[in-house]
């Protein structure tokens, strides 16, 4: 057995590290005479082990001693003082000096004049000045001095570091291998273009966008530098995907039962890039079939067109027949995610005892999504917020005059490496100048359910008709929280509490939901099996189970 006293962390690691005879420890040890031999040269790997973190006067004591078990070697270290550095000299020559990212390095070196030698951080500065210089296009860099002096007999350091990195190339041509795509489009990827400076951050993010986009199954980039021109052309290798996808999944929702979805998606149409899905869900209250057009934007990566058209058949107390047809522009603006629409939609419904109707609308529309977390997955801290706003006139092909808002809020954040809290917030309000009744059944306000207020079944809050069926109202207020606790690995515990209506007048009466869950923190997302009762009239359920899968926000 192998003991090492009076130091710790990192300092103990290394003295382990260095210690020939600890190679031994757990196994069968040596001939006895290699054993003395490794223990006398243990003084000598103790101070080699010390001198990288300033140490250069230890007092070693060393022991070892034939037990019933074997033998033991002990190592009693007092580290002495500490070497500190007396001047610290670190230099960036060339055109990198008047780099900003370098002045920035420069800024916060791990080492300073006054502190205590550590060699460490030392190479970890000539790492950082290598790395940087080959990711920002410094090839040619090199350094021409690297040393540290140590003076005993004054009992200090110098550190001298001088780091030219010589000119920065710059991007040269850029190609593309492949035959789906036309080359207009593919040259609309890439951020940066032939002579601007060299970035390999630039080459990630063109790699990332790339293996994005529906076209491509693998993307390889590869930017030599060129000594004789001093640039790095950009030869871009890409791999198609399979043209068509099919999918198929079948599963239980509380809020809808049973339901099957079948999903087939043509990834490339023409050399425009053009695409479209095509999907069909099933299930007991809500069914759908629809498509989807996709054309890339002027920004392939943020700019979106598409061209819908859907049928939807809803079965409950809120029935309706709903046919649309639309458009819509899609564009990613830093957090923002922006939706602009319009969608020409008729709709025959009929809501509790109200009679039978149709309704021929034209609706604009836009939907802003602002996000802003540390892990879209799985989210410690984060914050969604969103706001949507559509309308319609008469006097712009439809029967009804209306303007309808919402606002949608969420949050999580992390009270330790176990517990998050978890609240919602949802707030939508309609101003329609024509009977309430006139307003389709899709476009009124409803809550209950797994995504609203747990406890309650799905679109079972609201006002009523004379029979007690539930026929949507004017506005909307939802809000919950819930804190969540790691027990085991993936695995947590939730509490919560809901509460919510949808209501006409100014006033709502809430009601509310409590209940406990269970969480697992999938590969997919956080799975979510709740169990809540209902609280007030209507009547919520005595006892209610739910079960949801897909991130926070």
């Amino acid at each position: 057995a192998v003991t090492v006293e009076g130091v710790d962390g990192p300092l103990r690691d290394n003295v382990l590290a260095y210690l020939e005879l600890n190679r031994f420890a757990g196994k069968p040890a040596p001939e006895e005479s290699r054993l003395r031999w490794l223990h006398a040269n243990a003084e000598r790997n103790i101070r080699d082990a010390l001198e990288p973190f300033g140490y250069y006067e230890p007092v070693i004591e060393t022991t070892l001693n034939r037990t019933a078990g074997g033998w033991e070697a002990r190592y009693r270290i007092q580290p002495g003082r500490a070497l500190r550095i007396a001047m610290l000299d670190v230099r960036v020559l060339g055109e990198g000096a008047q780099d900003p990212i370098f002045q920035k390095l420069l800024a916060s070196l791990p080492l300073a004049k006054g502190q205590v030698l550590e060699q460490p951080k030392y190479e970890q500065i000539k790492q950082n000045l290598e790395t940087l210089a080959t990711e920002r296009g410094y090839f040619d860099a090199r350094f021409t001095e690297r040393a540290i002096r140590v003076d005993l007999q004054a009992y200090e350091a110098v550190i001298s570091l001088h780091y030219d990195t010589g000119q920065r190339y710059r991007f040269g041509d850029i190609s593309f291998k492949q035959d789906i795509l036309s080359p207009k489009l593919l040259n609309r990827y890439p951020r940066f273009k032939p002579g601007d400076p060299y970035d390999a951050n630039e080459l990630l993010k063109l790699q990332s966008d790339l293996g994005g986009s529906p076209y491509f199954s693998q993307v390889q980039i590869n930017a030599q530098p060129d000594d004789a021109t001093d640039t790095a052309p950009v030869d871009v290798t890409l791999e198609p995907n399979k043209k068509r996808k099919y999918s198929a999944g079948l599963g239980y929702g509380t809020d809808t039962g049973v339901r099957g979805k079948l999903k087939m998606e043509q990834r490339w149409i023409n050399r425009q890039g053009h695409h479209y899905e095509a999907e069909m869900q099933l299930s007991p209250i809500k069914s759908l079939i629809g498509g989807k057009y996709m054309i890339p934007g002027r920004d392939p990566i943020t700019d979106e067109y598409a061209l819908t058209a859907g049928y939807t058949l809803q079965s409950n107390d809120q029935d309706f027949e709903l046919i649309a047809l639309g458009g819509s522009w899609q564009r990613q603006d830093g957090k923002w995610l922006k939706n602009y629409n319009l969608s020409f939609q008729y709709e025959d419904y009929q809501v509790g005892d109200e009679p039978r109707a149709t309704s021929l609308l034209l609706i604009p529309g836009l939907n802003w999504t602002w996000v802003d977390a540390d892990d879209r997955l799985y989210t410690t801290r984060g914050l969604l917020f969103g706001f949507e706003l559509r309308g319609a006139s008469t006097a712009l092909l439809s029967d009804i005059n209306f303007v309808q808002g919402v606002l949608r809020l969420k949050g999580v954040y992390a009270l330790n490496d176990d517990s998050r809290l978890l609240a919602r917030g949802d707030l939508g309000a309609t101003a329609i100048r024509e009977d309430f009744e006139e307003l389709p059944a899709s476009l009124r306000f409803y809550t209950g359910g797994d995504a609203s207020v747990r406890g309650y079944s799905y679109n079972s809050i609201g006002p009523t008709d004379d029979q007690g069926k539930v026929v949507g109202g004017k506005n909307l207020l939802v809000g919950s929280l819930e804190y969540e606790h790691r027990v085991w690995n993936d695995w947590s515990l939730a509490a919560f509490v809901d509460s919510g209506d949808a209501f006409d007048g100014a006033a709502p009466e809430l009601k509310t939901g409590v209940g406990v869950g269970v969480r697992w923190r999938s590969p997919v997302g956080p799975v979510r099996i709740d169990f809540a009762s209902g609280l007030d009239r209507p009547p919520g359920d005595t006892f209610r189970f739910s079960f949801s899968i897909g991130p926070d926000l």
